[in-house]
């Protein structure tokens, strides 16, 4: 079964967005997936590199679970992947972030609340999930199982 993902950024530069199927056939739809590791690079060091396609399934798993309940919404990336430096130097980063291995995504879905995200997420047991209320975004890895909240 073909797996779509609708992403959006806002840049420097403007707003970046792709909604595409970037797995087809068995294999990853190398053009698609390019064009979201573009979008999902480290806009201050201007790097991309290959984003983790598990990271990617888990992103269109948010967004399947979403659409099977009548909202379809892209997700608004804030990070993904971070350059080490980039990474030094953001606010509440973890020191070994899964960022910097192209393996982790922050953002927001539109009309869902960041703890509806999050639960989503949660119930597709990925990997991580961090909720950050105060800052309304989720954090979600293709790491170990586990939660947290933070500011």
């Amino acid at each position: 079964m073909p797996r779509e993902i609708w992403i959006q950024r806002q840049t420097p530069k403007g707003l970046e967005a792709h909604r595409t199927v970037y797995f087809a056939d068995g294999n990853l739809v190398w053009p698609e997936y390019k064009r979201l590791c573009m979008i999902l690079r480290d806009v201050r060091a201007g790097q991309a590199v290959q984003m983790s396609p598990v990271l990617l399934d888990i992103l269109c798993g948010i967004q399947g679970v979403a659409r099977a309940n009548g909202h379809d919404a892209p997700l608004i990336t804030t990070s993904g992947y971070r350059s080490p430096k980039t990474n030094s130097s953001t606010e509440g980063a973890a020191r070994h972030s899964l960022h910097m291995e192209a393996r982790a995504w922050d953002g927001r879905m539109p009309g869902y609340k960041a703890s509806v995200v999050a639960d989503i997420a949660k119930y597709l047991q990925g990997g991580g999930v961090g909720l950050y209320l105060e800052r309304d975004f989720i954090h979600v890895d293709d790491g170990r199982l586990r939660t947290w909240t933070g500011k």
